[in-house]
């Protein structure tokens, strides 16, 4: 195995060993608003550390370049999303968003 391969395959690991810390976070926490931080975390560290791998198997490609676009658009509109539905979560409780 060379260097780059053992680089992709730590860089998964910690990304599928991130994510399901992130599910078993959201398995766990007691309040609605701490496990949307927790699927928070998920989107972030999956599609960061997917991103990286990738880029450390292609270099600066065309297809790097895709999911690195993809990744943005998802944590983008995740974050839109993670927004909409704490102040869902916030009106639901009767506090003011």
């Amino acid at each position: 195995m060379s260097a780059t391969d053992i680089l992709l395959c730590g860089l998964l690991g910690l990304t599928i060993a991130s994510v399901w810390l992130g599910c078993l976070a959201t398995l766990r926490l007691p309040a609605a608003l701490d496990r949307l931080h927790a699927v928070s975390f998920v989107n972030i560290a999956g599609g960061g550390g997917l991103t990286l791998a990738c880029f450390v198997a292609d270099g600066v490609s065309v297809r790097s370049m895709k999911v690195l676009g993809l990744t943005l658009l998802l944590v983008v509109a995740g974050a839109a999303l993670s927004h909409a539905t704490g102040r869902a979560l916030l009106i639901r409780e009767g506090r003011k968003a």
